[in-house]
């Protein structure tokens, strides 16, 4: 499993199966295609690459790091069909270039994604 760091390094959420959930393992923020993310308006907000979630602007939302010990989590039906909803209604899948910068968004990841 993943977690996406903020700026300080707090975890702000984690990928399971492609789904980004919040820090708790409760919400849905979004999904993941590829290295493109999504979030529930159904549009790309951005890529991951080299470990770092950027914004399509190419501001920083957060940075990726592999847990140590995983969690061994079961996700519930409930945010399963969210994310199932969410992807079944992406029209548009991919992404423009991105040019990477090193300038943190000042937005955080669940307000771009919400």
């Amino acid at each position: 499993m993943y977690i996406i760091e903020n700026k300080e390094g707090e975890t702000i959420a984690r990928i399971h199966n492609m789904i980004i959930l919040d820090a708790s393992l409760e919400q849905v923020m979004g999904i993941i295609i590829g290295d493109c993310f999504f979030g529930r308006d159904n549009k790309v907000v951005g890529k991951i690459f080299n470990s770092i979630a950027y914004l399509t602007n190419g501001e920083i939302v957060g940075k990726l790091a592999m847990k140590k010990k995983p969690d061994s989590i079961t996700i519930k039906k409930a945010q399963l069909l969210l994310a199932w909803d969410i992807l079944s209604n992406i029209k548009e899948h991919t992404c423009a270039w991105i040019d990477e910068t090193t300038k943190w968004s000042n937005k955080s990841l669940k307000d771009v994604l919400a």
